[in-house]
């Protein structure tokens, strides 16, 4: 019975590891990275909660200048933690920026990232499951190409170019990525924790990416391949959202989930996206300038977050400027907003004698711009949020932040998404926005926001004076404090991406087969045992007195017996020496 007990142990044993194998082949977040939870932090530190998982990541985001109005975050690349930059782009979906081997691209931020360290950085493989998972159009090749080549020997790649020109090619990799750590308050330090995933090494650019001042794209278009899609699908983040909140300088960026500590509202307004060529699109039904009457429209409209003017068909576009300019009149007909002249680069723009008169002229006399979205939804836009800012030395402009152009439809640029919160979320296609204190989150702009000049949070005029006074004494310095950064680094809850795990069918034959193999034995098992207990039953019965069997009731009958058995006995060893004589 012990050995069969022993046995039986055993082969469960050999069930729970074939069954925690399956469930292992079938969850995706241990079939694409392997945990390895040795923590680069004790149990003591203050941040070492930031080996559990995260729901969202949340990063702050800087815009580079007035003058180019486009808006970037920082990341810390490798184990030897390279700080780069990254554009936020709504129409690409590709994270990537240029590696040493970049010799067609421009001259950005910081150091090119070397990802000739293979241990620090894995090329991937056409083959690799993590491939699958980005927009990787080296891998797109024609059965006949596959049968010449393997896919195991094809690098990982990517080729994205848009019709304007702009665009990037290069390899896929995988690498550990720093994230900004949300709670940091905790620390004087900044706080940033790792991830592994699959990051672009761009080896070459085309068009506008040549200039951009950030080192690389963050791709967050509509595409199932996107940057936050990856995460999601990584199990890093728990939803397949991000948000974008711009503010006049900064702002905040929400991976995974809908941050609200800086909503002026309780209300999420939502629209329906457009299924549009992985852009996020939605209709228009009007416009409205100010106080006059809405015209009606019907157009759509997408999001890039590249663009720093809006772009209105040619004929929307003249209504809107004549009807600005109608408004900037008082009762007088005297011009109250300034005058207007055409700059070649810039459009209508209006000099001022100084920031602080250039603010309080657009806060004050500058219409709002309405757009009427689906649901009854309606988008405002206030005058200080959609203009251009221009500051070269003594010259200082307010543009225009919106551009005529002949396509049949608008592009909603950063200006018009300034001072609200923009959700995006890939898995209901819905659009969704709130007024917010885009800002807020920048630590620059935070402490000017606490001063008594500022008289409020959605001050935005005192809070740009603010700005610009520091700015004109040398106090101020655009984007991420290059040179004064106390950062801390921690490890997240996962560190390597395993591609060597996939899933396929030959594994599933493999496990039922064993699974059936564990079974019979069970069976074989279970039979022998329940035989082993009926042997046993059969000799426990056999042990004992039969009830037919009568006890002689004398002593005399026991005895006569006894005596009988020993005669008879005699007799036989009697027969036997007769027969000895007899064969000698």
């Amino acid at each position: 019975m012990k050995k069969f007990n022993i046995l039986l142990c055993f082969v469960c044993l050999i069930i729970n590891g074939c069954f925690a194998k399956i469930n292992q082949e079938f969850n995706a977040e241990n079939n694409l990275r392997s945990l390895k939870p040795t923590p680069i932090l004790d149990s003591k530190t203050k941040n070492a909660d930031s080996l559990k998982l995260h729901s969202k990541l949340l990063q702050t985001l800087y815009s580079d200048s007035y003058s180019n109005n486009y808006y970037y975050t920082t990341l810390y690349i490798g184990p030897n933690k390279i700080k780069q930059t990254y554009l936020i782009d709504t129409t690409t979906a590709i994270l990537s920026s240029p590696c040493d081997s970049c010799a067609e691209c421009g001259k950005h931020k910081k150091n090119y990232y070397s990802h000739l360290n293979k241990t620090a950085y894995k090329p991937l493989k056409c083959s690799s499951k993590i491939c699958n998972l980005v927009p990787a159009s080296g891998c797109s090749i024609s059965k006949e190409e596959k049968k010449k080549k393997k896919l195991d020997q094809l690098a990982c790649s990517f080729y994205s170019k848009k019709s304007n020109g702009d665009g990037l090619k290069g390899n896929y990799l995988s690498g550990i990525v720093y994230f900004e750590e949300d709670k940091s308050s905790t620390s004087n330090k900044k706080v940033y924790r790792s991830y592994a995933l699959p990051l672009g090494c761009t080896t070459g650019e085309f068009g506008k990416f040549k200039s951009y001042i950030p080192d690389g794209i963050m791709g967050l278009n509509n595409n199932k391949g996107s940057f936050v899609s990856v995460l999601n699908q990584l199990k890093i983040v728990n939803k397949n959202l991000f948000s974008l909140c711009f503010g006049l300088e900064g702002g905040y960026m929400s991976l995974g989930e809908i941050d609200k500590t800086y909503h002026n509202a309780k209300k999420i307004n939502y629209i329906p996206l457009l299924s549009s060529n992985n852009l996020y699109s939605f209709s228009v039904h009007g416009i409205q300038v100010g106080k006059n009457k809405k015209e009606k429209h019907k157009i759509v409209a997408s999001i890039d977050s590249t663009k720093a003017f809006t772009y209105f068909p040619n004929k929307i576009y003249k209504s809107i400027y004549n009807q600005i300019l109608e408004l900037c009149k008082d009762k007088k007909g005297k011009n109250i907003c300034g005058k207007f002249q055409y700059d070649s680069q810039l459009g209508y723009c209006i000099s001022y004698t100084s920031r602080e008169s250039l603010f309080k002229s657009v806060n004050s006399f500058w219409p709002n711009i309405t757009l009427y979205l689906p649901n009854g939804t309606e988008y405002l836009v206030k005058g200080i949020n959609y203009h251009y800012y221009y500051f070269n030395g003594n010259d200082r402009k307010a543009c225009l932040g919106f551009k005529p152009t002949d396509k049949d439809f608008i592009t909603i640029g950063t200006n018009f998404m300034h001072g609200k919160d923009i959700i995006f979320d890939k898995d209901s296609q819905t659009l969704g926005f709130v007024n917010a204190d885009c800002s807020a989150r920048n630590t620059y702009v935070k402490s000017i926001l606490n001063t008594k000049k500022a008289k409020s949070k959605s001050d935005d005029e005192a809070v740009d004076k603010e700005i610009h006074k520091n700015e004109k004494k040398g106090k101020f310095t655009l984007g991420d404090n290059n040179n004064k950064d106390s950062v801390l680094f921690v490890q997240g809850h996962n560190t390597e991406l395993d591609d060597n795990k996939d899933f396929n069918f030959f594994n599933l034959a493999i496990l039922l087969s064993s699974m059936l193999i564990v079974i019979i034995v069970i069976l074989i098992v279970v039979i022998a045992l329940m035989c082993k207990k009926k042997e046993f039953a059969l000799y426990e019965n056999i042990s004992e007195e039969p009830n037919d069997f009568q006890v002689p009731q004398k002593l005399e009958e026991v005895t006569t017996h006894s005596n009988e058995e020993k005669s008879t006995s005699e007799e036989v060893q009697f027969l036997r020496k007769i027969m000895k004589i007899t064969n000698k």
